[in-house]
């Protein structure tokens, strides 16, 4: 985990690990952190960031993010170490976009939540790996649409402060599950959430699973 360099970056880590810890079901404390930081990669030249879902061979990303010719795509771990991938779901109503590793990540997957947070629930988006800053304890605001989100009646406005390049990046629950995805909009506080590619993701990682030879085709959307 990155150190925190930041004035007030300790208080506001130890804030958001005493809120996790919290949680009764939660995984809670500083090791929650550091496994949703882990999580989250950056793409390319660093354009924006995922976060590696399901079995660890999969990273979930906003579609905006995806340029329409993209074939493969570099994602970057904290550690250095890539891994190149090829797109296998792009819906950009949603804004949701999914990478086919070419091996399986080299850290702990994330769980994509089923459900949709309701206004009030606190959320935490640890940010990304090659930023200095502190994790954020976020609100879910209101649900609401967006224009830029079509297909989503419920987008999260939240209180996050986000910037350029955080597109993708995910918010997650005291149980560390991805409940949305870095959209944009001011402060780039808007999320879409991931509850409705949920069983995409879980068909996808299934199909990982299975011999080679008896996987059915995949393409991008």
């Amino acid at each position: 985990m990155r150190a925190w360099k930041w004035g007030g970056a300790t208080m506001a880590l130890a804030a958001v690990t005493a809120w996790m810890a919290c949680g009764q079901s939660g995984p809670g404390g500083a090791e929650g952190l550091e496994k949703a930081e882990a999580a989250t990669v950056t793409l390319g030249d660093g354009h924006c960031a995922g976060v590696v879902v399901g079995q660890g061979r999969h990273v979930l990303t906003a579609a905006h993010c995806v340029a329409p010719d993209a074939g493969e795509e570099r994602t970057n771990f904290e550690d250095g170490r890539q891994l190149k991938g090829r797109y296998v779901f792009v819906d950009r109503g949603r804004d949701m976009a999914v990478l086919e590793l070419e091996a399986k990540a080299p850290v702990a997957p994330l769980e994509v939540a089923e459900g949709l947070p309701i206004p009030g629930a606190m959320l935490v988006f640890t940010g990304r790996h090659d930023r200095p800053g502190e994790p954020q304890r976020v609100m879910v605001e209101r649900w609401g649409r967006c224009p830029s989100l079509p297909d989503v009646p419920n987008a999260l406005f939240t209180t996050m402060h986000g910037v350029p390049g955080d597109s993708g990046a995910p918010l997650v629950d005291e149980q560390l599950r991805v409940v949305g995805l870095v959209h944009g909009g001011a402060r780039c506080s808007i999320a879409a959430p991931t509850g409705d590619v949920a069983p995409e993701v879980q068909r996808l990682s299934r199909e990982d699973a299975q011999p080679l030879a008896r996987r059915p085709s995949s393409a991008p959307h």
